[in-house]
């Protein structure tokens, strides 16, 4: 019986040095390294410059150009290579992907905002 006392005793004082511990720990913590403010990261103005230029007014008027030679070629060109199709399918998503964020914010939807 007195072992088992022993045995208790001897789990509640490494619980309560345990928890000791860890709250010292918690308490004397020093500023996190991965903060929400303060410098950017070096590749972030160079993305937010290509954004600014792919949804500006030249990509755009480019785009929608582009978007109507597109769909005319595939709709009247009946002697197009697989090629010469899957390109003009191509420039036909990326005009859209450019019209995409023009669209959106017609509409007053925006994307994810960090």
């Amino acid at each position: 019986m007195c072992r088992v006392n022993e045995v208790a005793n001897w789990k509640r004082r490494l619980t309560v040095a345990t928890s000791s511990l860890s709250a010292a720990y918690l308490a004397s913590a020093t500023r996190a390294l991965a903060s929400t403010t303060g410098g950017s990261l070096p590749w972030d103005a160079p993305l937010q410059t290509l954004a600014a230029d792919l949804t500006g007014p030249v990509a755009t008027s480019i785009s929608l150009i582009a978007l109507f030679v597109a769909g005319a070629i595939l709709v009247f060109g009946e002697d197009l290579s697989h090629f010469a199709r899957r390109a003009l399918v191509m420039v036909i998503a990326i005009a859209f992907l450019v019209l995409g964020a023009k669209f959106l914010s017609a509409l007053s939807l925006t994307g994810a905002t960090v």
